[in-house]
């Protein structure tokens, strides 16, 4: 009997892991969002800048649910998980200050650092979330 529990829970978790997981369609936007970045600072476009690192500072978050199955699924990773979040956080908010004072060079570096922030989580978690929850 316990067997069948652990059978049909596996099928569950499998079957609902087949779906997209909120958090794609927020990397999603967080890929635009830095996009348009890149092409802000490229036009030297501060004001812009500005406007665009709140979205990716404070992106949104997954539903509570789907938290819970991504850090159960990190495991003991999950203090390493949610600190890349914050060092991108961090870096974005600094990179919105450096922009409100027009001071490009500075939102240069703040922008490395989000991206080298956005890096290291994804080679430490990407290809492990794309496995296990997609398939991939």
């Amino acid at each position: 009997m316990a067997g069948d529990h652990d059978i049909q829970h596996s099928a569950r978790e499998q079957e609902s892991s087949s779906e997209d997981l909120v958090l794609r369609s927020i990397m999603r936007e967080l890929d635009e969002n830095m996009r348009e970045v890149v092409g802000a600072i490229s036009r030297e476009n501060w004001d812009l800048v500005a406007e665009i690192t709140p979205l990716i500072a404070d992106h949104p978050e997954p539903p509570l649910s789907e938290k819970t199955r991504i850090l159960r699924f990190v495991g003991t990773d999950a203090a390493r998980f949610v600190g890349h979040d914050r060092q991108v956080h961090e870096a974005a908010m600094e990179m919105g200050a450096k922009a409100r004072q027009e001071d490009g060079e500075a939102v240069i570096e703040a922008f490395s650092r989000v991206q080298k922030h956005c890096l290291d989580c994804h080679q430490e978690f990407k290809e492990e979330f794309r496995l296990h929850f997609y398939g991939e």
